[in-house]
């Protein structure tokens, strides 16, 4: 009794003996000799191929945009003075790495995962004297209500330039204690 395998690989074997059976008249009937040879019927069967099934171009647009992130976001996380390690996060806020992690997972901190080495980051610049920049933790509530900026759009927001703040960014902003506005300004981003 044949298997489902040793029936198709049958099958595919009369199909291509078909092929050659037809290709060598078709080859015979209308050109020289030589086209009856291996070479030429691979050949033939080949281009015959591929003018039935023409190859589609593929659509590289997504893997080249992921290719225009990968520097963009290396830019943010260097941005500003760079990371630091959930560690040193707490440390420079004086409470523990479970409690920084915990505000992260809680939407009150920027952070972003490094997962080839199965790290949290934090971005330097959120934090002032010790204690977190007046006005991120307010401004984080407004961007992640609509939950569709992961967390380098979060921190785009807070690096870029926005004509609502005068051509600003949002943490110069910050740091000069307009956090009102730029509580307005994150509502607009979101929206």
């Amino acid at each position: 009794m044949a298997t489902p395998v040793l029936e198709a690989v049958e099958a595919e074997r009369k199909i291509v003996s078909d092929i050659r059976t037809v290709l060598r008249k078709l080859a015979a009937s209308r050109l020289l000799s030589t086209a009856t040879e291996p070479a030429n019927l691979a050949r033939l069967t080949d281009k015959a191929f591929r003018q039935e099934f023409p190859a589609e171009k593929p659509d590289n647009r997504l893997a080249s945009a992921i290719a225009r992130g990968i520097p963009a976001r290396r830019k943010l996380a260097e941005a500003e003075g760079g990371s630091l390690s959930a560690e040193q996060a707490a440390q420079a806020l004086g409470i523990s790495k479970q409690a920084i992690l915990k505000r992260y997972q809680k939407g009150q901190l920027i952070a972003w995962r490094e997962e080839r080495q199965n790290a949290v980051k934090f971005p330097v610049w959120q934090f002032s004297d010790r204690k977190v920049l007046e006005g991120i933790e307010g401004t984080l509530q407004v961007l992640n209500a609509g939950n569709r900026l992961d967390d380098f759009g979060r921190m785009l927001f807070f690096l870029s330039n926005h004509g609502f703040l005068g051509g600003k960014r949002p943490i110069d902003c910050l740091r000069g204690g307009k956090v009102t506005k730029v509580l307005q300004a994150a509502q607009g981003y979101v929206e």
